[in-house]
């Protein structure tokens, strides 16, 4: 049953916002935005690896010219795919895009993107030569040695020395697979074209996918057998890529998300940014808002929420709807994050074997939204800081203000917390971009980064610890957002996680018109 919200319970003291009106540009843009949160599967960007393994696994019948000259278009100037200002990402993409233009020689002319990519290959083959970055791609101790043997059976000669850290974490993941016998919608199932053989019926979920991964898809429609036993199933496997390739934004056959559907992610970290800057009360936004928590409401079970209904519960998702959805004066029980609670840390999923702070962050948040504290959980985050005032490295995203945002969250109110916090605030408003941005990357502000310092500022104001330095920084950065929050969502850097870097161009622009509609006196 659900309640209202008591008014005087609020987590935070109130500060000033700005007047909602009509003619407010970012509130106009806030509530056409709120009821597509989630829908139609939810918006994310394109993916080279999962294109390519489709391309090659199971084509298009609409051909493959078209997709092959996307992945060409992707190349970048030093020959590999991927941004170059984030090699850990780019090796399996860059892989995958030279087997698939390979395969397809004989009807597209890609030799020298081809050299180019093997050149760039040797250059880069040092990456996880000793330890593996809790930032690691998704199932890429799986995927990597899948590819490299791919490669091989092509006669495509690729280094496979340097690897000896990434090699080993495979194969205790393949270990831990084989003790577990995982089913549909199971974590491992995203990563299946790389360590399945049998084409199992039961493996497909109930988004018509193998493991919500085109390539996982693709690569099991391929070892699938054709008769009259499994055209069903082949047929919602086929509709499911096809319409995986329908939110992209590109509309190209064979060209494909990373991961998909992702309805309940979007929708709840879409509502996130509203949380953290109080705007989950505000009239003006209540007839978008309300069917949207009702529906988050709804999407919450027992066991927590996932990315999709047919997707395993995760602890991040979890944490985020249970915030919201307590801030908003709903019934919920804190518990369920008992079932992702490790030893001091808070996990997505069974079975992980990096970990992610701005997950345990999120966690200790929304705990003591309900007056609860983990104070081993806490103790973690503090121990996590760097020595610049950054916690640096994650399991889901690339930068650090990101984490900075959810650190602060969490500790902001804690009463140990004060210098980590202090510490962090030093150095977001040292790292300010002269145009007033923040980016992770030299020399490259982006809406969203600066979204997540804006709000990291205003959450620091709410709890009486912002700077004179950082209001100055705060205004700053509100000048910017305005004149970058029109970039269109094709045009933005990747700095979300998953098998290569990708954007949910929803989420994002949900964060940054949620830091256009804060103030501070």
């Amino acid at each position: 049953m659900q309640t209202q919200p008591d008014r005087d319970k609020r987590p935070y003291e109130r500060s000033p916002l700005i007047p909602f009106t009509t003619e407010s540009p970012a509130l106009a843009r806030l509530q056409g935005l709120l009821p597509k949160l989630g829908k139609g599967g939810g918006h994310i960007s394109a993916s080279v690896y999962d294109t390519a393994q489709v391309l090659r696994a199971y084509p298009p019948s609409g051909g493959v010219t078209p997709g092959l000259e996307w992945l060409k278009r992707q190349q970048q100037a030093d020959g590999g795919w991927g941004s170059p200002a984030a090699p850990l990402y780019r090796r399996i993409s860059t892989i995958a895009a030279v087997l698939a233009l390979h395969q397809y020689a004989d009807i597209i002319d890609a030799a020298e993107s081809i050299e180019a990519g093997l050149d760039h290959l040797h250059v880069q083959r040092e990456l996880w030569a000793h330890t593996v970055p809790d930032s690691l791609p998704v199932g890429a101790e799986l995927i990597y040695p899948y590819l490299i043997d791919e490669a091989a059976r092509l006669n495509l000669t690729i280094p496979r020395q340097g690897n000896t850290a990434l090699l080993g974490q495979g194969r205790k993941k393949l270990k831990y697979i084989a003790h577990i016998k995982p089913d549909a919608g199971s974590p491992p199932m995203h990563s299946w074209e790389a360590w399945g053989s049998e084409p199992e019926p039961a493996y497909l979920d109930g988004a018509g996918s193998i493991g919500h991964s085109p390539a996982a898809t693709a690569v099991w429609l391929s070892r699938l057998a054709r008769g009259k036993d499994t055209e069903s199933l082949r047929q919602q496997a086929e509709m499911y890529l096809n319409r995986a390739a329908g939110v992209t934004g590109f509309n190209i056959p064979g060209v494909v998300p990373g991961i998909w559907p992702m309805n309940r992610f979007e929708l709840a970290f879409g509502l996130y940014p509203l949380l953290v800057a109080d705007l989950l009360d505000k009239e003006d936004l209540q007839a978008m808002l309300q069917p949207q928590l009702d529906m988050l409401g709804f999407a919450l079970t027992e066991q927590g929420i996932g990315l999709s209904d047919h997707f395993y519960q995760d602890g991040d998702d979890t944490a985020a709807a249970l915030a919201i959805l307590h801030t908003a004066g709903y019934v919920v029980d804190p518990s369920v994050l008992n079932r992702f609670r490790g030893n001091g840390v808070y996990y997505a999923f069974a079975g992980e074997i990096q970990l992610s702070v701005s997950l345990t962050a999120r966690a200790v948040h929304a705990l003591r939204l309900f007056g609860q504290r983990d104070e081993a959980a806490v103790q973690y985050l503090l121990d996590m800081q760097g020595e610049n005032g950054r916690w640096q490295d994650d399991k889901w995203h690339i930068s650090w203000l990101y984490n900075t945002l959810h650190l602060v969250l969490a500790l902001a109110a804690e009463p140990l917390g004060y210098t980590a916090v202090m510490h962090a605030q030093d150095d977001l408003i040292q790292s300010q971009h002269s145009n007033g941005g923040w980016g992770v990357h030299d020399n490259e502000a982006t809406p969203s980064e600066t979204a997540y310092g804006l709000l990291t500022l205003y959450t620091l104001y709410k709890e009486r610890l912002l700077t004179e330095s950082g209001r100055h920084a705060f205004k700053k950065g509100q000048a910017f957002l305005k004149n970058y929050i029109d970039l269109p969502n094709l045009d933005r850097t990747s700095l979300w996680i998953e098998k290569e870097l990708y954007t949910p161009p929803r989420i994002e622009k949900m964060f940054e018109l949620c830091a256009l509609l804060v103030s501070i006196n």
